[in-house]
């Protein structure tokens, strides 16, 4: 069987102006703080998954613990928060170069496996958010340990039929 497809010579070339803007895109040409549209600042984070629950950290640079929220609805975690203006909104200034900007930002992640919300712990340090997120007891690997017993021995009767 023969499949024919038409030739769409504008999708093409969209495509290839995608897979040639996409390594810029990607690199520190595009800041990772991007609000200039309006919109929420995107967070860059790394998850890992141990034997014990998972593990997130969060790049925060320049915003203070009280600026930031950290929530967990059954098996998603969000982190909130507000990255201050680096100057007043009243304060008119000639902007040579602004990539970092203002605003809120919002991350979630959910997880696929039952987390145990109760057992969260995070931390802080030079902008960088760690948080450990436990698997729920239910959802862990439970070791059965294995009693032995002696045999039992069995004694048959003489004389009997």
């Amino acid at each position: 069987m023969t499949t024919i497809m038409r030739s769409d010579p504008v999708r093409e070339a969209l495509s290839l102006r995608n897979a040639l803007n996409q390594p810029f895109e990607q690199s520190f040409v595009r800041p990772v703080w991007d609000m200039s549209n309006g919109q929420e600042a995107s967070v860059p984070m790394d998850v890992y998954e141990t034997e014990q629950g998972y593990q997130v950290r969060a790049l925060l640079p320049g915003i203070k613990p009280e600026d930031m929220e950290v929530s967990v609805q059954q098996n998603s975690l969000t982190i909130k928060g507000q990255l201050p203006p680096a100057v007043e909104p009243e304060q008119k200034v000639n902007w040579l170069l602004q990539e970092i900007g203002s605003g809120t930002f919002e991350r979630s992640i959910t997880f696929p496996t039952e987390i145990d919300a109760d057992q969260i712990t995070t931390s802080y340090e030079q902008g960088m958010l760690t948080i450990w997120v436990p698997f729920s007891h239910a959802t862990r690997p439970k070791k059965i340990s294995i009693t032995g017993s002696q045999p039992k021995q069995m004694t048959v009767e003489a004389g009997a039929h």
